[in-house]
């Protein structure tokens, strides 16, 4: 958003909120429509075969939350569970974060030079915020909060918008960064780039604070981004650019093609999925990641790209 949107709000927001709220709009909402219907029709067929019980009604498939879906609000602490395709939760406050971001600018540029130092604590003490407090009083609510459940900011039909808040902050310090060349001096080796690798990992293997991963991350993307060796060259492998292509695809019909998998295993054959060997569970899953790839593929040509180029059409029309 940075990248793309920050110079052209530099001539004022009024002038290109429009165009660029349709054009948000165009990217993001169509194929969430298409994803949602999807899990309509697998909600007909799931009756169809199986029986419903009565927290299918109450969660999966809440009829009452279809409206908060179409108008995404899933994540607007309205439901107190995920329904439907429940990954899209993150779509609805990117959306809303797409509103805020213009607004968000204004003050942004008026922090200058080290000052922004202020706006890297405020997004650490914001997800302190919610690890410590915000999850465990969403997560009350449905009876999550355990010994095993801690340090997360897995809040998400509740304070989404909270936690996408800030991360998007934190995206808009890091592209700053980017601009003015920090760290570059250290990072465009070989080396560095690896240990950025390395750090990522290690800190998602060992029990630590969610936000100590998501600093980790940010490491790594400003690494890749200046990586002249090769993580450049990794980075620029064609099947990996594809996949970024359809990553958003990927996203929003993964789970919908395992609600639906799993189930059709569940009434049509006599396997059981926890019985399997290691060997055949990996199978399997490399079978699953290539129907999901294979499926996207379609709803990236046939749904995401067309709809969203005939939409920006549209807006060049008006």
């Amino acid at each position: 958003m940075m990248h793309v949107y920050s110079e052209p709000f530099k001539e004022g927001i009024k002038q290109n909120f429009k165009k660029f709220m349709f054009s948000r709009f165009a990217r993001i909402y169509p194929l969430h429509l298409f994803s949602l219907l999807f899990m309509v029709v697998l909600y007909f067929w799931y009756r169809a075969y199986f029986t419903l019980y009565p927290e299918d009604y109450i969660y999966t498939f809440n009829m009452h939350t279809i409206w908060a879906h179409l108008l995404l609000l899933q994540s607007m602490n309205l439901y107190k569970f995920l329904s439907w395709n429940t990954a899209s939760w993150s779509i609805s406050v990117e959306w809303w974060m797409y509103v805020v971001f213009p607004f968000l600018l204004i003050p942004f540029r008026k922090i200058t030079g080290w000052k922004k130092i202020f706006i890297f604590f405020g997004v650490i003490t914001g997800y302190i915020f919610i690890i410590y407090y915000l999850y465990p009083l969403s997560a009350a609510t449905n009876g999550a909060v355990g010994p095993d459940i801690k340090d997360t900011l897995d809040v998400t039909y509740s304070y989404g918008f909270i936690r996408c808040f800030f991360g998007f902050l934190f995206g808009m310090l890091i592209y700053e960064l980017y601009r003015v060349g920090w760290g570059r001096q250290y990072l465009t080796s070989n080396v560095a780039w690896l240990l950025t690798m390395i750090l990522v990992v290690t800190v998602m293997t060992f029990p630590t604070p969610d936000f100590i991963p998501v600093i980790a991350f940010s490491v790594v993307i400003l690494a890749s981004v200046y990586t002249e060796g090769i993580g450049k060259k990794i980075l620029n492998l064609k099947p990996l650019i594809y996949l970024g292509d359809i990553s958003y695809s990927l996203y929003l019909m993964h789970l919908p093609l395992m609600f639906f998998l799993l189930h059709y295993f569940k009434r049509f054959t006599q396997i059981k999925l926890e019985d399997l060997d290691w060997a055949t569970a990996r199978l399997y899953a490399l079978i699953y990641l290539a129907i999901v790839i294979f499926i996207s593929t379609l709803t990236y040509y046939f749904v995401e790209v067309p709809i969203r180029q005939k939409l920006n059409r549209l807006s060049n029309r008006i």
